[in-house]
């Protein structure tokens, strides 16, 4: 686990800041989408194809959970926003068990795959530093990811592409 460490530390100084990706903007969705690439580049031995496939239900699973809880928070946020005399405040308390509870799966995540890349071997954990590496330089896309929200007419700011909060999944590594 040091050597991960060690290891992103180097990638991170060695990126150029103006077009990276931040390490802290990895989604675990976002690279899930990427892995079966990653997964015919290891070239995995039956053990570790097991593993990897375990590995990404249990993360799939994992999404498919966070996201439910997330929409039926959406929702009972919109239900009370339009309620009368509603109270802001009361909304922060679900807002911070959720960031709590993301925070703890994030953690879960990485341990999982971490443990998979322990079960690799030099090469292949080569191969998933260039592809972290790669993820790290690309360009962010879009408002939220880098740029300069977009400017309104009416100095007003846009609505609805907002990407922060619990629903703006930041895991840190190789899983969002």
């Amino acid at each position: 686990m040091n050597r991960f460490y060690t290891l992103a530390a180097l990638v991170l100084a060695l990126s150029g800041t103006a077009h990276a990706t931040p390490v802290m903007d990895w989604r675990a969705p976002d690279l899930l989408m990427m892995a079966p690439d990653l997964k015919v580049a290891l070239k995995l031995n039956a053990n570790q194809a097991t593993l990897w496939n375990q590995t990404e239900n249990r993360t799939r699973a994992l999404l498919r959970e966070r996201q439910s809880r997330q929409e039926k928070m959406q929702a009972q946020a919109l239900l009370a926003l339009q309620g009368k005399g509603v109270e802001l405040r009361d909304l922060a308390a679900p807002l911070d068990a959720e960031e709590t509870t993301v925070a703890q799966e994030n953690r879960q995540l990485r341990e999982w795959w971490l443990t998979l890349n322990d079960a690799l071997d030099e090469p292949q954990r080569q191969t998933v530093a260039v592809f972290l590496a790669e993820q790290l330089q690309r360009k962010p896309e879009g408002p939220g990811r880098g740029d300069s929200p977009p400017r309104h007419e009416g100095g007003s700011e846009g609505r609805g592409g907002h990407k922060g909060g619990p629903g703006g999944v930041n895991i840190g590594m190789g899983a969002r």
